[in-house]
């Protein structure tokens, strides 16, 4: 008999990861591969099709790599935001995929045309270079093809369309592009005035059935299962964490910190403002119905290098200096941050008789003071946090977990590997009538305790 499976893929910054998972969340079977990024400098960006192809290969992968006969019911697609394909009339891409992180987004020619606070409170994030919106407007300047597009695809629903599914905009991941509106759910009236009407017609929620795995050019393993849409990445790890319920915190301790709220309701205008000042974006949730708030910080990266910087570059060693902090006592004497950059971090007070230890523990104590900010700003329009969950490789460094706990009290720990394409996989059973949508309480079926 044939073994019954769903498959989520994430495409993610670094590699594009997929799992096949039984309709009870038991992971059978994982593949990888490397994000086909193209370097130049701080520049970069990715052929549409070899993107399209390699996510297929990875899907069709760990289908075939649990042996014998496999039925794939439900194929789901999370990914990174910001990045999207443009098509042509004939549905073929016209112009390359700019990354999330590719500075190339022409934010002057946006702000030449509406002025900053408009754009905050009509598309819930800051006007600068990683909205779709302005990487649209550089491919349009620089690349005569780009000209030619009729629609615009992130990344996920690329995938989706070429794997034979329907064109679609996918909430969580339109919110991101800067060309739709974060109170109506309907496209940027200013948008389109710049670019025209790229958002795909079909508007969906994440987990709503976007076609059929169909067409030669596709892996017979995967023909005829239901496709969607999984939203964007950290959200689908939110949802599949049990986190979206309202009173709910989600703190993913990443290479960056990702603060996410789901709220019930509509944010109003004048808060939506307020919170993008904050650098805290506003954006449609997975969840049907719901809206988040979103704050990434540099928490993570920070770590990184400064347990690098104190000779603490793998697991063990990061163990064994958090150990060492927790049995310090920091006084006033200690180190302490002074400022926390993309490019570089400053610490202060280092000075003779400081120990790693006491540096760690200073700047840990530090990174999560910093980071109760905008957990507090987000508290100030959603309400103060009645539960936490916790997440990514960070958590398990006793002195960021004793931070942490000192921080938000009671929390729930969750170690899900790739929660991105674990959620996939989880509405895609939603898309192919597997699995139920999470109830009022936003705990999944398959929430890991």
């Amino acid at each position: 008999m044939a073994t019954d499976v769903l498959v989520g893929v994430d495409v993610g910054t670094t590699s594009i990861k997929a799992l096949a998972v039984t309709a009870g969340g038991e992971v059978l079977a994982t593949a990888s591969r490397p994000t086909p990024w193209r370097h130049a400098g701080p520049n970069a960006d990715a052929d549409p099709g070899e993107l399209a192809a390699v996510a297929i290969g990875v899907c069709a992968e760990a289908a075939e790599s649990i042996g014998g006969p496999v039925r794939v019911h439900g194929v789901g697609v999370t990914g990174i935001a910001e990045a999207g394909v443009l098509i042509d009339s004939s549905g073929r891409p016209c112009a390359p995929a700019l990354a999330w992180f590719d500075p190339r987004g022409d934010a002057d020619a946006v702000r030449a045309f509406v002025a900053p606070r408009d754009f905050q409170r009509a598309t819930g994030r800051r006007l600068n270079s990683k909205p779709s919106l302005m990487k649209i407007m550089w491919l349009r300047a620089h690349v005569p093809s780009a000209n030619d597009a009729v629609r615009h695809l992130c990344i996920a629903e690329w995938i989706v369309r070429a794997m034979g599914g329907e064109e679609v905009s996918e909430a969580s991941l339109a919110s991101r592009t800067g060309m739709l509106d974060a109170t109506t759910r309907e496209p940027w009236p200013v948008a389109e005035e710049l670019v025209g009407r790229l958002l795909a017609e079909q508007r969906v929620w994440a987990g709503d059935p976007a076609g059929a795995v169909r067409g030669e050019a596709v892996p017979e393993v995967l023909r005829g299962a239901t496709l969607t849409v999984a939203g964007l990445d950290h959200q689908a790890a939110v949802l599949v964490s049990g986190a979206t319920s309202e009173g709910t915190l989600f703190d993913s301790m990443g290479t960056a910190e990702a603060l996410i709220r789901t709220v019930p309701a509509t944010v109003p205008i004048d808060q939506i403002e307020w919170l993008t000042d904050q650098d805290i974006d506003v954006d449609w949730s997975v969840r049907p119905g719901h809206q988040i708030l979103l704050a990434g910080r540099l928490t993570g990266l920070s770590l990184e290098r400064v347990s690098a910087m104190l000779g603490a570059d793998d697991r063990q060693s990061r163990l064994l200096l958090a150990e060492a902090a927790l049995a310090e006592e920091r006084g006033p004497d200690s180190p302490h941050l002074v400022d926390v950059g993309n490019d570089a971090l400053v610490i202060g007070g280092i000075t003779d008789g400081i120990s790693p230890a006491q540096t760690w523990r200073s700047v840990v104590e530090d990174l999560t003071e910093m980071s109760g900010v905008p957990i507090a700003q987000m508290a100030s329009v959603a309400g103060p946090h009645r539960t936490a969950v916790l997440a990514g490789g960070w958590i398990h460094n006793p002195m960021v977990a004793d931070a942490k706990a000192r921080q938000l009290g009671t929390s729930t720990v969750v170690d899900i590997d790739e929660p991105g394409a674990m959620g996939a996989a989880f509405l895609a059973g939603v898309a192919a009538g597997l699995l139920a949508r999470p109830g009022s309480d936003g705990v999944p079926a398959w929430q890991v305790p």
